[in-house]
């Protein structure tokens, strides 16, 4: 490890972006936690309100104004607890007010936690920093449910929102298995834009051939009206009932996305269509295709924030990551993202590597196809195998005197500007 002398002396930012997690105030209180640890490298610990807009705007807080209890119970806090956003970087302009801001709080560490998006943001500020000599070391923290980066084995937030979404389904299951004579199907439609990995993991729920679900749809796999309609026709000839995963990206045959024909809610920053209409259209269909009654479930955003049901693996690797981070930045580490490495499977063992942020940032991982069975609606024994182990353990959310759980949160006082209003 370089010595405190050898690395760059100044403040450390940490910032989250994109959709919450149940775990991404895990990976924060990880990398704030180590961070404390060395107040000769990192001389203050601040947070950016709402991700990189809290940089842009230069809304920043102080950690070490934050209570310690509450930054250790951060570790299970469900969703973003210094705020996150959807913003995409456009301009030069953009970036040379970020790496103004730094420079007026003497930040030379930037730790920022999100998705592929976020990566790419993390990689172009590092290398504007580089460009005008400005020392500074940059390192991302995975975070999706989507499961989708490249370059790790799995994502922080995938573990508990997989438990989450399969418990859910074997639940409803027993609901729709139960008063079948009157609400034969029920449709659930889980998140996942491009990937299946959330919806393909509600196959855990499949224990039997009873059990829900009976059927799932992914993008992966494009489905027609006509096959989507014969397979729970099929379903309903074995057991007269039918539960439905379907994730919100399923596409049909032409490649247009079901929750577009159903109804779809625009595009966010970063271009990327607003779904979530799948479930509705698949309900539909059903009801008219197959003349059954379909009920609809859409747990929503309930799906990524449901601490009370989260993944202990999934914690305890998420706090590990923002812990990692810290510690390859007091390497002289920059322009990475740390990653998860399975070293073993039976006995689960995980460790940590390194990506570049430019590589994640370009890259999607896909769900494998050999991970969903020849008809490509319920999952294998291979999938079974890499996914039983990021649900396992259960945590102990801290309860409140009236039985509902105790969530902290940060006071976020912010800090003096120093430079002038952000031009938009």
């Amino acid at each position: 490890m370089p010595s405190p002398t050898s690395l760059p002396k100044g403040a450390a930012v940490f910032a989250q972006s994109g959709g919450p997690t149940t775990v991404i105030n895990a990976s924060m209180a990880g990398a704030v936690l180590e961070a404390k640890k060395f107040p000769k490298v990192f001389t203050k610990l601040l947070g950016a309100k709402n991700g990189i807009l809290g940089v842009l705007n230069e809304e920043l807080f102080d950690f070490k104004a934050e209570a310690p209890a509450d930054l250790k119970n951060l570790k299970l806090c469900p969703a973003a607890a210094a705020g996150s956003c959807r913003y995409k970087v456009k301009t030069e302009a953009d970036y040379a007010r970020i790496v103004e801001v730094f420079a007026a709080h003497n930040i030379r560490y930037f730790f920022y936690a999100g998705g592929n998006d976020s990566m790419d943001t993390a990689d172009k500020v590092s290398k504007l920093a580089k460009s005008q000599g400005y020392e500074m070391i940059v390192m991302g923290i995975p975070k999706t449910i989507d499961n989708d980066l490249g370059f790790t084995d799995h994502c922080p937030g995938f573990g508990s929102v997989a438990k989450y979404n399969a418990t859910q389904v074997m639940e409803a299951g027993r609901d729709t298995e139960a008063l079948y004579t009157a609400d034969t199907t029920t449709v659930q439609e889980v998140m996942g834009r491009n990937a299946g990995w959330i919806a393909a993991s509600t196959g855990l729920a499949h224990r039997s051939e009873a059990d829900a679900p009976h059927l799932i749809y992914v993008p992966e796999i494009p489905v027609s009206a006509e096959k989507l309609a014969g397979d729970v026709r099929g379903v309903l000839k074995r057991l007269g009932y039918c539960f439905v995963v379907v994730c919100e990206g399923v596409k049909n045959e032409k490649g247009e996305y079901l929750a577009e024909i159903g109804g779809s809610f625009g595009a966010d920053a970063f271009g990327h269509k607003q779904l979530g209409g799948a479930g509705e259209f698949v309900a539909n269909l059903i009801e008219k295709e197959v003349g059954v009654k379909a009920r609809r479930n859409k747990p929503g955003t309930l799906q990524r924030n449901g601490t009370h049901w989260a993944s202990k693996t999934d914690v305890s690797e998420a706090f590990m990551c923002g812990q990692r981070a810290v510690r390859h930045a007091l390497l002289g580490d920059t322009g990475h993202m740390v990653t998860l490495v399975r070293t073993s499977n039976k006995p689960y063992k995980c460790d940590t590597g390194l990506a570049k942020l430019s590589d994640v940032a370009n890259g999607e991982h896909f769900l494998p196809r050999d991970f969903l069975d020849e008809n490509g609606t319920m999952i294998t024994r291979k999938f079974r195998d890499y996914l039983e182990p990021l649900v396992k353990g259960e945590v102990k959310v801290p309860m409140g005197k009236d039985g509902l759980p105790q969530y902290v949160r940060l006071k976020r006082k912010l800090l003096a500007k120093k430079c002038g209003a952000w031009k938009k």
